[in-house]
């Protein structure tokens, strides 16, 4: 049989991830025997399989591969690591924080090995910082003021430039055929005007895709650069559904209308399985109305759910659910479970992506959006919500149930869109758009050891 490349594109990853494992695979892997795993699938990919499951082993031993990396730490280097952060720890705290599961770790190939960046995320969690003592500050200068602006002014609007480039590491270069996507502004609710300023693509994604890119394909003797330099206008509009009536008209008159999609599953990542369908029952309550249903679905997810950096999202096989059941996820994870229990409830929700400019400083930031009658579309984030939870401040926190802050960059209206046009080979992360991707015909790995930068290299506030 014809060997076939990985899987790529959403619909063949979705129907490959459901592809079930044979049974000496999922065993060697639930025990942590990896490498062993590996060389099983290895063997099996040597036989003559049906083309299903051959995508099915060749995806998993690259979700393998990534595992690997994502857990650098024995339990020497781990309790290392957390010293790092929290130098008055003990043996026996750390081992607590392990039984409680505030701290990610796996056994693999007869070893316990911890998640990169499992100290990091104890910062974040509720719990920890509570048993700390850890005190956080309610003001966030920057943030409160643009939150203060829109409160009073109904709207604000930045003009924002940004400097995106990628290029191959020179580190380990292979000569060749590459390809660059680099993440693009799509129209969207709050943001328009958009314009490219410097470089040359390709190709720019149209504005009705659901996930936007600049696109090259070039040829390299030497690692080069592509850059891309543009501009687009920001503009958040005041929503307070919690208080006020709804206005005359949606304050985002050009987005969609609701459709059949916006109140579904997605068996791509939004699936209603029992256990998320028996939490938003619960999470409703008596609720009523829509607005009443998103609020208390927000207030959970804020509330109730610690922030915690993730293992790679390749390697979990329901985003949403694993969020809940541990009561812990980053800001992608947080967006999927507010937009999953939304739907559930039969509130309309969907998701938007991009780029958010703390300290004015780019990072990449998934939210969701979510519609009313009379308001329309109007968005949440439940990151910068519970933060602003954890901090006591409630006026931030309520304000992210309704409204951004306008210094944000969105690229992508789906979770797990296709580029256009599409990869050939799975992408380093086949979910999202945020700092750009890249594949050489003749180096898979290339991607691993590429160079990103994102710069905010001018934003002006304008009138709205």
């Amino acid at each position: 049989m014809e060997q076939f490349a990985l899987p790529h594109t959403r619909q063949t990853l979705a129907s490959t991830l459901s592809a079930p494992l044979p049974d000496v695979i999922a065993r060697l892997i639930a025990a942590g025997e990896i490498s062993e795993a590996i060389a099983s699938i290895d063997l099996f990919l040597s036989e003559n399989l049906p083309l299903m499951l051959r995508n099915r082993l060749l995806l998993e031993r690259e979700r393998l591969e990534t595992l690997m990396r994502e857990y650098p730490f024995d339990a020497q280097g781990a309790l290392e690591e957390m010293r790092r952060y929290y130098p008055d720890t003990s043996e026996e705290d750390f081992r607590k924080l392990e039984l409680r599961g505030m701290i990610d770790f796996l056994f693999l190939n007869h070893e316990k090995r911890y998640f990169v960046r499992f100290a990091r995320s104890l910062a974040r969690d509720n719990r920890y910082r509570r048993e700390l003592e850890l005190s956080i500050d309610p003001a966030s200068p920057a943030l409160d003021e643009m939150v203060g602006k829109i409160r009073e002014k109904g709207a604000l609007g930045y003009r924002i430039t940004l400097q995106s480039d990628i290029s191959p590491a020179t580190e380990g270069f292979t000569p060749g055929h590459y390809r660059f996507w680099l993440p693009f502004p799509v129209p969207y609710a709050q943001q328009s005007e958009i314009a490219l300023l410097e470089g040359s693509p390709d190709l720019i994604a149209p504005e009705d895709a659901l996930t936007r890119t600049a696109y090259a394909a070039r040829f390299l003797t030497a690692p080069e650069t592509f850059s891309i330099r543009y501009s687009y206008l920001s503009v958040i509009r005041y929503a307070d559904p919690l208080h006020a009536q709804p206005p005359t008209a949606p304050l985002y008159p050009t987005e969609p209308p609701v459709c059949a999609a916006d109140l579904a599953e997605d068996h791509v990542q939004i699936r209603f399985t029992p256990f998320l369908r028996s939490l938003a029952q619960e999470i409703a309550g008596d609720a009523v109305t829509p607005l009443d249903k998103a609020w208390r679905v927000y207030r959970y997810v804020t509330e109730q759910i610690s922030y915690a950096f993730v293992r790679d999202y390749r390697l979990l096989d329901h985003l949403a659910e694993y969020c809940a059941r541990n009561r812990r996820g980053d800001c992608g994870l947080q967006a999927l479970l507010f937009i999953t229990l939304c739907r559930i409830l039969g509130v309309p929700a969907r998701w938007q992506s991009g780029l958010s400019f703390d300290d004015r400083d780019p990072g990449s930031h998934d939210w969701a959006q979510f519609y009313l009658e009379g308001w329309g579309w109007l968005f949440a984030d439940c990151s910068y919500g519970g933060s602003a939870f954890r901090a006591g401040n409630t006026i931030r926190h309520a304000f992210f149930f309704g409204n951004l802050d306008p210094l944000r960059m969105a690229s992508t209206r789906q979770f797990m869109a296709d580029f256009i046009p599409a990869s050939r080979s799975v992408r380093r992360d086949p979910y999202d758009n945020q700092t750009g991707e890249m594949e050489c015909e003749e180096d898979s790995k290339a991607d691993y050891r590429c160079i990103r930068h994102v710069n905010l290299t001018q934003f002006e506030e304008v009138e709205v």
